[in-house]
């Protein structure tokens, strides 16, 4: 089995699984996420590879909790056996069809490969400050490999080798592991608690 039939094998994610966390932040934001993608399949001339994709995307979330206290995308992280992974990312390039919004925007994968189909994907969902971000990491990465990108984040605090099975990261390990702590952690906590409750509230 090769590296990546071993990654697609240890695969499981159940977006309606529950999971043990002291944080609640706000649902997954299909229409951002998929505005994320198309900016990085542009700067590949419209098509990517689907490994280095969720690759970049968890790095963008990363940085941008680094950073801001917040995600980009707020996709559920899990530890597969070849590093950290946006879960519900991973299930639409797999499964177009999942995402609506997605479906629309991009071809199923071919040969690991996923193609750009539309060209007004637009970037209405996201501030210019994520826009900037996506390019920054895409200017710090995006010229590495998947194996490249695979071994950086196995290097990772959060990153824990599930074996062959995969694993939820939760919100509190990788708030810690990129630098919150102490009362900016508790506080981080509180305004991700209140915007997922307010979300929650309007529906």
């Amino acid at each position: 089995m090769t590296d990546l039939s071993r990654e697609t094998a240890a695969y499981n994610y159940n977006p309606m699984a529950t999971w043990d966390d002291d944080v609640t932040v706000p649902k997954f934001k299909e229409r951002k996420t998929t505005q994320v993608a198309a900016l990085l399949a542009q700067n590949c001339g419209e098509e990517i590879d689907l490994y280095k994709l969720v690759k970049l995307i968890y790095l963008i979330d990363r940085k941008a909790l680094k950073r801001w206290g917040r995600s980009v995308t707020f996709d559920r992280p899990y530890n597969f056996p070849f590093g950290p992974t946006p879960s519900a990312t991973y299930d639409m390039v797999r499964h177009p069809s999942k995402g609506r919004y997605w479906s629309s925007s991009f071809a199923a994968p071919q040969h690991n490969v996923i193609r750009l189909i539309s060209p007004d994907t637009g970037v209405d969902e996201l501030s210019q400050a994520e826009i900037d971000l996506v390019q920054e990491v895409f200017r710090e990465f995006g010229h590495k490999s998947f194996g490249e990108l695979r071994s950086y984040v196995h290097a990772l605090p959060e990153f824990r080798d599930p074996g062959e099975s995969s694993e939820p990261i939760g919100w509190d390990t990788l708030l810690r592991a990129v630098g919150w702590k102490g009362e900016d952690l508790e506080e981080i906590k509180r305004e991700l608690e209140a915007s997922a409750k307010f979300e929650s509230a309007i529906g």
